[in-house]
């Protein structure tokens, strides 16, 4: 007879939750789908397909709540046709009645904690190959739609006049390189057309953005760059936040936190920074033992640049460039080889230039870090003649050299946190300092919050008992069946468990509050729930 009368209350149990945690799911399932279809225009007709596998994410917040409106719904029911009178006097006690009620709360809270470490990251990677897959069409659509990418690439905005996806490619392309941190403008270049390619693989998948006949817009004037290449990761829109990571992800991160994809970007962007002043430092070296460095252009080309100091110039945009300066402001000197090795000293070079400025510009957005000459107001001959044939030039230079190997020195993300700046001699900018900074934050904060994520997760699924117990007393005391008194008397338990929860996670991340006391207040509602609950219980079994 027992289990007869457990099995009825518990299949009432489940319906009513079921019912519940469906339709409070689908409702924040869409709204989760806005941003997609604003920010990235998400083909509609996979909107369905997406909202599935966003569904484990709303799960996670709704069925402590879709737990507590059940309980509170069946036992208010039971109570006002008085089958829990009727029970007590058949000798069945109130705590065996609440055994389906326990049984429901055990299950949810176990389903949430396996949702948030485990169902969950496996979900948003299907999310996030939906987006991947339709990249070069979102491409395009918001291109036809907007005019621009939108928010699609981070630190990069690209504006073109029209799209022709048959060809992959872009016309009247305007493209604009922000400061991840500030967000200020730190380039804008423009081009005839841009042809996209996807390049997918190993590794991380990547778009290339190659401009024909481009331009970059400076303050004084426009200057003709020709073919120029944009590399950037195809985004990702919920797998770089740490509350979508597994369990066992968060722990390889806490070892290594170049597992986490931001830092990895960071700790890159600071090795690209401190190669190239490692470059400079090696140019400045090389000046001072023997006059001149040696760059490799080509396999066949290469250039042999005189001067006396190579000096970083500072400001904002000028942190990857240096200005070459010769003894009493004469002009710089450049021989040019082809095809033969500068360090043999028999060899005459191939042709000669001189120049009233030279700079030397380290380009670090591409695979393989390379350096640009760069000559201003330039006189060349070719060598090796008795009536050389003289030629005055505005600005000349060579691009694409190699940097040296001795400066491609790699960066560990220990040094950094340690504040290790590996040079030997030169002052490291402010411009790296602040990366160094940056960077330890950042650290800081991660390590923050992966604790925040880890307490969050476990509370969520503590709380789904502490609410359905105290969901089952409620409806005993206020003795209603009808769904708008259960879900008003459910509410208040249920917003503090929450409040308590999102607030004390957002507290613990602030890590100059403490995160003891953010931990501490993140437990505060479900532990006030659950004192609620033995003084309650307490009282109806006096009854």
């Amino acid at each position: 007879m027992v289990f007869t009368l457990h099995r009825y209350i518990f299949r009432d149990l489940l319906k009513s939750f079921a019912l519940a945690a469906l339709i409070l799911s689908v409702v924040l399932g869409l709204g989760m789908m806005l941003r997609p279809l604003r920010d990235f225009s998400v083909n509609p007709a996979q909107v369905p397909l997406l909202i599935l596998y966003t569904l484990p994410i709303t799960l996670t917040m709704v069925i402590p709540i879709a737990a507590l409106l059940s309980a509170t719904l069946i036992y208010g029911r039971l109570a006002v046709e008085n089958e829990i009178n009727a029970c007590r006097s058949s000798g069945i006690s109130l705590l065996t009645l609440l055994y389906p009620a326990l049984t429901l709360a055990l299950l949810v809270g176990m389903a949430s904690l396996l949702l948030g470490f485990h169902v969950i990251p496996d979900f948003i990677v299907k999310f996030e190959k939906i987006i991947k897959d339709d990249a070069e069409a979102i491409i395009y659509r918001n291109i036809e739609k907007k005019g621009n990418l939108g928010d699609l690439f981070p630190n990069i905005q690209v504006h073109a006049d029209t799209a022709d996806p048959e060809n992959h490619r872009l016309m009247g392309v305007a493209v604009v390189m922000l400061n991840r941190k500030s967000k200020e403008i730190e380039a804008i270049m423009t081009a005839r057309e841009v042809y996209i390619d996807f390049q997918r693989g190993q590794g991380e998948d990547q778009v290339l953005l190659n401009l024909r006949e481009a331009k970059s817009v400076l303050k004084d004037g426009v200057v003709n760059v020709g073919k120029f290449e944009i590399i950037r990761p195809i985004p990702r829109l919920l797998r770089d936040d740490i509350k979508f990571k597994k369990l066992d992800e968060l722990k390889r991160i806490q070892v290594d936190m170049t597992q986490f994809n931001p830092i990895r970007e960071m700790l890159q962007n600071i090795q690209n920074q401190l190669t190239v002043e490692r470059f400079f430092e090696w140019c400045q070296e090389k000046l001072s033992q023997q006059g001149y460095i040696d760059l490799r252009y080509s396999d066949q080309e290469y250039v042999r640049v005189y001067a006396e100091h190579c000096r970083r110039m500072k400001g904002k945009g000028k942190r990857k460039k240096a200005e070459l300066i010769e003894k009493g402001g004469s002009s710089i000197k450049v021989s040019y080889y082809y095809g033969s090795d500068p360090s043999r000293q028999e060899v005459l070079p191939d042709k000669k230039y001189q120049a009233q400025q030279a700079i030397l510009k380290v380009e670090t957005r591409f695979r393989q870090p390379t350096v640009r000459v760069i000559l201003e107001e330039v006189e060349w001959s070719y060598a090796g003649l008795n009536n050389p044939n003289r030629s005055r030039l505005i600005r000349y230079g060579w691009a694409g050299n190699a940097l040296p190997a001795e400066v491609m020195i790699p960066l560990t993300l220990e040094q950094v946190r340690k504040n290790v700046i590996p040079l030997k001699q030169a002052k490291p900018s402010e411009f790296l300092k602040d990366d160094y900074k940056y960077l330890q934050k950042e650290c800081n904060s991660l390590k923050v919050e992966i604790m925040a994520a880890k307490h969050s997760r476990l509370a969520f699924g503590v709380s789904c008992v502490v609410l359905v117990l105290m969901g089952a007393a409620l409806g005993i005391i206020f003795r209603s069946g009808h769904l708008l008194t259960a879900f008003g008397i459910s509410f208040i338990p249920a917003a503090l468990c929450l409040i308590t929860i999102f607030t004390g996670k957002h507290i613990a991340e602030q890590a100059d509050q403490g995160v003891g006391a953010g931990l501490i207040f993140l437990w505060s509602g479900i532990v006030i729930v659950g004192g609620a609950n033995v003084v309650v219980y307490r009282a109806l079994l006096k009854r």
